[in-house]
């Protein structure tokens, strides 16, 4: 199963190649891409895109092959480190960079996961709004047979229990993603914690 859908961005060669990035990574970007993500299908804001003309980014003390980003490029640009492949989340309007992942396969394991499961902790029901009229002929159906009500859900998940299998997970995958509070995969997980998101 894909983790989003089948159309992959590829990135320009003579731009991956500069990074000297490791052989693997090199590969996903040029020979297999990163998924494209429509905005309705963006998790946690992120897309991914090819910046033919923007070249690597100087992030301090690193340089950054920028392959996407958050929300939009303004705010935080996601980007490869030259030579390692380790992603990082780059501000340009604060110059900030912080970790995410020690590999982009990882970063994109992890969005899936993430993906799976704030689906499966939202809800299916939706509200239906009718006239007063209609409401009464609803009901006067159901009076008559006609409409069954639906089955009584599942016990839900348990958002708590869920969380900790899943920082379970991210820890035992890469277990850098998590090494600092600061990091970016720990504060998405807080936030969860929280349930700000």
């Amino acid at each position: 199963m894909e983790p989003f859908n089948r159309s992959f961005i590829k990135y320009d060669g003579g731009l991956v190649r500069s990074a000297n990035l490791p052989e693997h990574t090199e590969e996903q970007l040029l020979q297999k891409g990163l998924p494209f993500i429509s905005s309705e299908d963006a998790v946690l804001g992120v897309r991914f895109q090819s910046f033919t003309n923007t070249g690597l980014i100087q992030a301090g003390d690193r340089k950054l092959l920028p392959i996407g980003y958050e929300w939009s490029p303004e705010d935080a640009i996601l980007g490869l480190a030259a030579d390692s492949g380790h992603l990082y989340s780059f501000h340009p309007s604060s110059g900030q960079c912080g970790f995410v992942n020690s590999d982009i396969r990882h970063f994109l394991s992890f969005l899936s996961s993430i993906r799976s499961f704030t689906a499966g902790q939202s809800q299916e029901d939706t509200m239906t709004i009718m006239s007063s009229a209609e409401a009464h002929e609803r009901l006067a159906a159901f009076r008559r047979g006609e409409i069954i009500p639906k089955q009584p859900k599942q016990q839900g998940l348990d958002r708590t229990a869920e969380l900790s299998r899943l920082r379970a997970l991210l820890e035992e995958k890469d277990p850098l993603s998590l090494a600092d509070e600061d990091h970016w995969w720990s504060c998405v997980l807080e936030q969860l914690e929280d349930g700000l998101l």
